[in-house]
């Protein structure tokens, strides 16, 4: 049995039927258009309307109210040409419930009709109507009215999803925000504890003298006071990177800078090379937050060689082009190829307990200083990150 909606539009719009490939061609084609829903229970206005507008959209049809709510809640229309005056179920009516159920009350309602008085105008723009073409229709007035009625729809639309865009992007950077202000208060608190730790300076007063191991002792306490120390300036680094206050840029020397990957190596058990350019150039730089992104990369590396036999991890500083650079390199598996594009972003982590935020703050870091980081890895050959940083003349 046919279906009645679809039966009565073909004969209502006077179009006979495609054969079934010309049919087929006709749609692929129009499948990108708008779709105009006609609702008139006369022919030959849908003649005419169907005539004006065939060339620019799809149409569909409907020959009474019940079947234009059918169509409507099969397939939304763009926008819809509804006559006032008809068997059964009126414009009026349609429109009234097309504009109480939440799934269609956005779609443009044109009352298209014969009556012309003030007060039925008035009646259907209550109802929720966006405009009124009296017949019998101008084509062009028909036209013109379809077209901007439909742009205010798309960029009503374009609107709603800028909107919810912005109210998602608003309430992450509420919870980055409120992360920012719970880490930075735990690296505050970390920090002063890490402080009130330096009472271990006292520590040698106490020894007896004569001690036989009291050399021994104090190199150990001296590598806990430069274990604390280190400990401290990343949490500061921490702190100002997540705050942007606490530190200021100023021109220094960059081997300083890497302190803290001698502190790291003494726990790393491979090899350790290192290839210093003489006589650098110093750059302008928060030293905490530059500390901080070599004992992430370094402590990066020295996982990524975690299992090999012969653990290597090669360190590289350089000068040219006004620049410095830095150059960590392991002999670890490599980075796979569909991973690679993705290690900078934000919470992106292979790790089952990584946070996804340690190279995405190395890069905020470094970008926030006028360098860059690059990353050049081969599943199988290791991997590569190399910083730089704008260099400063001496003063």
């Amino acid at each position: 049995m046919a279906d009645p909606v679809r039966t009565a539009d073909v004969t209502a719009a006077g179009v006979p039927p495609a054969p079934p490939l010309q049919r087929k061609m006709r749609t692929s084609v129009m499948e990108k258009r708008e779709r105009i829903l006609v609702v008139d229970d006369q022919p030959v206005n849908v003649r005419t309307l169907n005539e004006i507008l065939r060339q620019d959209y799809n149409i569909s049809v409907a020959t009474n109210g019940s079947n234009a709510l059918a169509l409507v809640a099969a397939d939304t229309p763009d926008l819809i040409l509804l006559d006032i005056m008809m068997p059964e179920m009126d414009g009026y009516e349609v429109c009234r419930r097309l504009k109480a159920d939440e799934t269609t009350c956005s779609i443009p309602v044109i009352f298209v009709t014969a009556m012309g008085e003030e007060e039925d105008e008035t009646k259907g723009l209550k109802l929720g109507a966006v405009d009124y073409i009296t017949k019998p229709v101008s084509p062009s007035l028909v036209k013109a009215r379809v077209h901007n009625h439909l742009q205010l729809k798309k960029q009503h639309d374009q609107l709603k999803v800028s909107v919810s865009i912005l109210h998602h992007e608003t309430e992450i950077l509420q919870q980055k925000a409120d992360l920012g202000i719970q880490a930075g208060g735990l690296a505050h608190d970390l920090n002063n504890v890490l402080a009130s730790a330096m009472v271990i300076d006292i520590l040698p007063s106490l020894l007896p003298a004569g001690l036989e191991q009291e050399k021994t002792i104090n190199d150990v306490i001296r590598h806990v006071k430069e274990s604390l120390k280190l400990g401290r300036e990343i949490c500061q680094g921490y702190t100002s990177y997540l705050r942007d206050m606490g530190e200021d840029k100023k021109v220094q020397p960059v081997l300083p800078l890497l302190q803290p990957l001698d502190m790291y190596a003494r726990q790393f058990k491979g090899r350790l090379t290192q290839d210093i350019q003489a006589n650098l150039p110093p750059v302008r730089c928060k030293g905490h937050q530059i500390k901080r992104v070599l004992v992430n990369l370094f402590t990066n590396a020295c996982q990524a060689v975690e299992g090999v036999r012969d653990q290597l991890i090669t360190v590289r500083l350089w000068s040219e082009n006004n620049r410095v650079f830095l150059a960590l390199a392991d002999n670890g598996p490599g980075i796979a190829a569909d991973v690679l594009p993705h290690i900078f972003s934000e919470r992106f982590t292979t790790r089952e307990n990584g946070t996804g935020l340690g190279l995405f703050m190395a890069k905020n870091i470094i970008t926030a200083h006028g360098g860059t980081i690059e990353v050049d890895s081969r599943e199988g050959m290791g991997t590569t990150f190399t910083i730089s940083l704008p260099a400063e003349r001496e003063v």
